[in-house]
């Protein structure tokens, strides 16, 4: 393999002259949404030659911490461990169809993901594969120049800062067929492939990371995780096979966004809607690593069976500082534990037992324990509303924070204890004991980020 390392800065989106706004620029396919995510809808996309790039976006804060420990194990270690099984299906087809690849599954160690891409490359016989590893997240060592939102107690296990779009499109544009990086904006990793091909100024780049907080969520755009008013749900067929998005993006930063042809799937305003609100706290400032956005103005026309004109994003200038996500490991574990009732009077005997174990573990203070009944109120707690008739089946659910490991015994312990001295009945138990991790906001200078690309080739 041969390696080439440079520096690469932020960009500003400086861009070539200014194109007519109905030119598209590059067309974008969402091949995942999360670390799991299926892996054949992104085959389908680069097989269709309707995308020159298929994005993967495969990293969150709780694949982030695996992969942390993963590395302090071995330093060769920290990618995604779903790397190799989802590239082997698509790196062939999309070289066939000359159709890059842009992914977080750098997960924390990008580096070692680039040389893994290169070398499957290479086994699948895809020969003179440029692979671009886009690091420099890892703000750890920087640790004392973040200004975090609260003070740091417990073990710093990493600090990730959310990188911009700029050194993804430096490496699309230096001949990446595939651009593997760790945390960057998930919105980043599509806005790269349009960046240098955009209209010059804020205002397009505002709407082409728009595009991309879009198409972040890959199927929750085209029908998944939606219940529609006045619509059939879509049936199981369709959900096993649903078409993931793609995005026409023109040099005005608007978009024409769909699915690929006879795909199953619901795309419309309401389901462009509903994603451009997700996981948004303020839709007039949208705070992204290249530019604060304002979602307000952003409009939704339906030009087609399942074809969206976007349009209207603007941009607010770029944010003061850039967000980093620290991990904290704390004293002591997570206790989780569940038993299950059923039959006749299913729902008694689940009230029974929760009450049971409420009294056995009063002296929890009540900020450290929870006890509730899975299907009747473990995820509405307060909210949750009368049952019109008792569920035939249910489970009683406890979690607790425990100083160490024997006192989160205790609680496995009093749900096995159920099993012979409790409502009859109990059964089907289930016991896990974790570290406790939280995430640790915090925000650090523009200028101490220095993003850096590594090349690898096959």
């Amino acid at each position: 393999m041969n390696n080439q390392k440079y520096k690469a800065g932020i960009l500003s989106g400086e861009t070539e002259t200014m194109k007519n706004q109905n030119t598209v620029v590059c067309s974008i396919g969402a091949g995942a949404g999360f670390a799991g995510d299926r892996i054949d809808p992104a085959v389908a996309l680069a097989a269709s030659g309707k995308v020159d790039t298929v994005v993967l976006e495969c990293l969150a804060e709780r694949t982030l911490v695996p992969a942390l420990k993963a590395r302090a194990d071995n330093p060769r270690a920290g990618a995604d461990p779903r790397l190799r099984r989802r590239l082997t299906p698509l790196l062939p087809v999309a070289v066939a169809n000359k159709c890059r690849i842009v992914s977080n599954l750098g997960a924390a160690n990008p580096r070692a993901a680039g040389d893994a891409i290169a070398r499957l490359a290479a086994e699948l016989g895809c020969r003179g594969v440029r692979v671009a590893a886009v690091h420099g997240d890892d703000v750890l060592h920087l640790q004392n120049n973040i200004a975090w939102v609260r003070p740091v107690e417990g073990k710093l296990l990493g600090a990730h800062v959310y990188l911009g779009s700029g050194a993804l499109a430096e490496a699309l544009d230096n001949g990446a067929d595939v651009v593997v990086s760790g945390r960057v904006a998930d919105s980043a990793l599509f806005a790269a492939a349009a960046l240098r091909h955009l209209n010059p100024g804020p205002a397009a780049l505002a709407g082409a990371i728009a595009v991309g907080h879009l198409l972040e969520c890959g199927g929750q755009l085209t029908g998944g995780n939606y219940d529609p008013i006045g619509q059939k749900l879509l049936s199981a067929a369709d959900y096993a096979k649903l078409g993931y998005p793609l995005a026409h993006i023109y040099a005005d930063g608007s978009a024409d966004i769909t699915i690929l042809d006879n795909a199953p799937g619901i795309l419309d305003a309401e389901t462009c809607t509903l994603q451009l609100f997700y996981e948004v706290h303020d839709p007039a400032r949208y705070a992204t690593p290249d530019l604060i956005i304002d979602f307000t103005g952003i409009r939704f026309e339906q030009i087609g069976k399942n074809r969206v004109h976007m349009s209207g994003a603007r941009s607010l200038g770029p944010p003061p500082t850039l967000k980093v996500a620290g991990f904290l490991e704390l004293p002591g574990y997570i206790a989780d534990a569940e038993i299950g009732f059923a039959g006749t009077g299913a729902m008694m005997r689940a009230q029974r037992a929760a009450e049971t174990l409420r009294l056995r573990l009063s002296d929890w203070k009540d900020a450290d324990i929870a006890i509730d009944l899975v299907g009747v109120n473990s995820v509405l707690r307060a909210g949750s509303l009368a049952t019109l008739s008792d569920p035939a089946e249910l489970r009683v659910h406890v979690s607790a924070r425990c100083a160490d490991l024997e006192i989160a015994q205790i609680i496995e312990d009093e749900i096995y204890a159920l099993t012979l001295s409790g409502p009859a009945g109990g059964c089907s138990v289930r016991s896990e004991r974790r570290p406790r991790i939280e995430v640790l906001d915090g925000f650090i200078a523009h200028d101490l980020v220095r993003p850096e690309i590594e090349w690898s080739q096959s």
